[in-house]
């Protein structure tokens, strides 16, 4: 066989290389026609009919053997001066449009926990957009709902009752919007029943006050997220535009696309927590349902306002309070006002007459956040007797196990963690559901307008009571609806997760050579772990609430909280942390691929799935590349854009 060394046009076959593009072109300067290792596309052994290899004179050749690889194309045996400077073109063009878009990623936690819903979202696109779904499906839920309880107020109602009509406007509307913030509803002193039902001028303010408040501060479209998101779309059509076109369509440029690809879950998440909307900084919800929301309270005569009054029946926070004692709730009518308004002083070393005008008294007002306020009143301001000693709602201590609450995430605020408020937003909703709809059942019988607190809680359907309403129901009492609509998240977020991963993996695997290697299966292991995150931390939930059943009914023993504790809190530890890992393994693996650092004899050969069978193309130029694996290419762009666009129009008209 000839040995002819002249060199040719696409891939020097020179040993003694100056200077060389990149590691392809290297390792193909080592060999000729009588090497050894030589390989067809389908990875078979062949020997060259010419003495000069390249795509027009054997066309049939397409690389070289594991073996020979690292017999001479070894790092340690290739001089070479591959010019790195190249490298900058894919970091700034393929990764960083992504890193930018990572800002419009749904946060407002709060302090660190910030970087925590990043990092989850990154590590469990499944995750992200399971919370995504469920809130969208939840939105679509409440609108559907809410439209029949309207129709009944303002057409099976005689026109007295017409005002509930737009009660039940605001209710819906709340709902929708307070999703990423843990919700109780409080009835222990018929806060929620007067809320909904009481018609004076006071709580149509309230409901007025907090959808202006809501509205103001709702994550909205904005040009900076359109321009990231546009140019992230741009970078993404760019790097397939390269990947298929003639002079460009190299494995490099292929496998970049590639990696652009398992990114592209971020359009449809960046899209949804837009549309379905989210608030635009942590704590608004409660600044809106409490910090902003004291209505005035009349005295008994219904004359002169005498205090400002936080409602209590929506309670922005995951607090469980201990059983009403006798005393609180035996009030006489003038100390159950200011328990009401919690006016609550103690007698204890204290007395009325002792004040001297306009000094000022401090009192300690219950805050729905778990808080407590201390205005300032003075002598002049009260005009009741002081009422003996009522105890504050102090808030019972946590569950935990080795000091991590067992409730872990569902008391968590931002979107990101709406997963596991699932079964407490379900509850919350269906308090007031229950509510509304047996209050307008009983207007449609013309029983006259609440005007107390007692008639108002009767007309609700609400039985006196002295504990909380349920926030943990029981596994019997969830709505089919319920879990019909968690099923139908989970199925969207596997869609999203193996749909954009699943895409990356199909270009990566069938560009030549073809097999898994490091760049296939570093997103086989992103998918894989991000899969078994989100599955991880729905698991936690489920045992979460179990265990918090037991809790709330005051049933739960030592040996339940040791297992069902412990089994949540690590089940829910391990997703995390696999979860940041991953996220780290996402932006490492991207930034190791654009610099080159699987171009190894390993990673280039597929040995990860052949071992000393595996192979690698090395003599073959774009064109032949690009009639090889082109079609592989547009088909991945192709699912993957398809995956994007419909998941974006379940989350356009699945709130409706």
């Amino acid at each position: 066989m000839a040995t002819d060394l002249t060199p040719r046009q696409e891939s020097p076959t020179c040993c003694n290389t100056k200077s060389v593009p990149d590691w392809q072109t290297a390792c193909a300067s080592t060999f000729n026609c009588s090497s050894d290792g030589l390989v067809d596309i389908n990875g078979q052994p062949i020997s060259c009919n010419v003495s000069v290899i390249n795509s027009t004179l054997a066309p049939e050749v397409w690389g070289i053997t594991y073996q020979a690889c690292v017999a001479h194309c070894g790092l340690d045996k290739i001089k070479q001066s591959i010019e790195f400077s190249a490298a900058a073109i894919p970091l700034t063009t393929w990764l960083l449009p992504w890193l930018a878009l990572i800002a419009q990623l749904p946060f407002e936690a709060e302090g660190w926990m910030d970087i925590l819903s990043a990092c989850l979202c990154l590590g469990s696109p499944a995750l992200a957009v399971y919370s995504l779904a469920l809130t969208a499906f939840n939105r679509g839920y409440i609108s559907r709902s809410f439209r029949r309880l309207k129709h009944i107020a303002e057409i099976e109602t005689r026109p007295e009752y017409r005002y509930m009509a737009g009660r039940v406007d605001a209710v819906a509307f709340l709902l929708r919007e307070v999703q990423q913030c843990p919700m109780r509803a409080n009835q222990r002193n018929g806060d929620l029943a007067n809320l909904l039902v009481l018609n004076d001028q006071e709580r149509q303010i309230f409901w007025k006050h907090v959808a202006k408040d809501l509205r103001n501060t709702r994550r909205g479209f904005t040009y900076s997220f359109a321009a990231q998101v546009v140019l992230a779309f741009i970078t993404y059509l760019i790097s397939f535009i390269a990947a298929v076109h003639d002079s460009l369509g190299s494995t490099e440029v292929g496998l970049q696309f590639a990696s652009s690809t398992v990114w592209s879950w971020m359009f449809p998440v960046v899209f949804g927590y837009i549309r379905v909307g989210s608030q635009c900084k942590a704590g608004a919800i409660q600044e809106a349902l409490v910090d902003n929301a004291s209505y005035p309270e009349r005295d008994h005569d219904g004359a002169a306002e005498t205090s400002f009054a936080f409602q209590r029946g929506l309670r922005p926070n995951a607090d469980m309070f201990p059983p009403l004692s006798h005393e609180e709730r035996t009030l006489t009518d003038d100390s159950r006002e200011n328990y009401y308004h919690g006016i609550t002083p103690s007698t204890e070393n204290f007395a009325l007459n002792d004040l001297q005008p306009h000094e000022p008294l401090l009192l300690q007002v219950p805050h729905p956040s778990g808080s407590t306020r201390s205005p300032v009143y003075s002598s002049e301001d009260i005009t009741t007797p002081v009422s003996p000693i009522i105890h504050l709602d102090r808030a019972l201590p946590l569950t935990t196990w080795w000091g991590f609450d067992v409730r872990g995430d569902e008391h968590r605020e931002g979107p990101i963690f709406n997963y596991a408020r699932v079964f407490t937003w379900f509850a919350f909703v269906g308090h007031i559901e229950h509510a509304l709809d047996t209050s307008l059942e009983n207007f449609k019988d013309r029983m006259p307008i609440p005007m107390t607190t007692e008639n108002a809680g009767e007309c609700c359907g609400f039985r006196p009571a002295r504990k909380d309403l349920a926030a943990f129901m029981a596994w019997g009492k969830i709505p089919h609806s319920a879990l019909k609509r968690m099923g139908l998240a989970a199925l969207v977020a596997f869609f999203v997760q193996w749909g954009t991963t699943g895409a990356a993996i199909f270009v990566a695997y069938h560009t030549p050579a073809v097999g898994i290697e490091c760049r296939s299966g570093s997103y086989l292991v992103y998918g894989l772990a991000a899969t078994a995150s989100w599955i991880l931390l729905v698991f936690s939930n489920l045992v979460s609430h179990a265990l918090m059943q037991r809790v709330e009914l005051d049933k739960a023993t030592r040996m339940a909280v040791c297992f069902l504790g412990g089994l949540a809190v690590t089940s829910r530890f391990i997703g995390k942390v696999i979860a940041i890992s991953n996220a780290a393994w996402l932006i490492a693996s991207t930034v190791l691929e654009d610099i080159g650092f699987f171009e190894t004899c390993w990673c280039q050969t597929n040995a990860f799935q052949f071992g000393h069978d595996g192979w690698t193309s090395i003599f073959k130029g774009s064109a032949d590349l690009r009639d090889a694996a082109s079609g592989n290419w547009i088909g991945g762009f192709i699912w993957s854009t398809g995956v994007c666009i419909f998941t974006a129009g379940i989350f356009a008209y699945g709130p409706n």
